[in-house]
């Protein structure tokens, strides 16, 4: 798996506010952008796919990438603008085998250090939280899989910021 660094990579479709393409599409551009530093949830351990597919669902649904700052971005969304709950999300970070490897090659510093980066952008994730519809599903229905990501973030009141 590589490195994920702070440097902004081109912008996808899938991260254009009124993008077009489905949720489905979105995920196959995220993991194509990514490949070699995102494993598709069908690549992981049985325990860690759910988790995987869930986060990734974020990235793409919100408009985000892998960089680090991205990264921290994609977790408070995750927790401010989805039903996951605080606890339930930590509880998945803390116990899944893959996720605490990720954050073992990455390093406390740079956790901190990336999540202090985007400190602006943190602000307007809480904003865009509270301004939101209705908060986004941690598992989705199938069904979204054929939405547009358009349709999604209009229908949830999503920004991508």
């Amino acid at each position: 798996m590589e490195q994920r660094t702070s440097e902004a990579p081109e912008r996808k479709r899938y991260q254009q506010q009124n993008s077009a393409m489905t949720l489905a599409e979105g995920l196959d551009e995220y993991y194509a952008a990514n490949a070699g530093v995102v494993m598709r949830p069908a690549d992981l351990a049985a325990e860690s796919a759910a988790l995987f597919r869930s986060h990734d669902m974020c990235h793409v649904v919100f408009g985000l990438d892998t960089t680090l700052h991205d990264e921290a971005i994609a977790d408070a969304r995750t927790l401010l603008s989805c039903d996951v709950g605080v606890r339930r999300y930590v509880r998945y970070l803390r116990t899944d085998v893959q996720a605490k490897a990720l954050f073992a090659q990455l390093g406390l510093w740079a956790t901190i250090k990336a999540t202090l980066g985007v400190a602006p952008r943190l602000m307007r994730a809480i904003f865009e939280s509270w301004r939101m519809k209705r908060k986004w599903p941690w598992a989705p229905p199938d069904s979204f899989q054929d939405r547009t990501l358009a349709d999604l973030r209009a229908d949830f009141g999503i920004r991508v910021i």
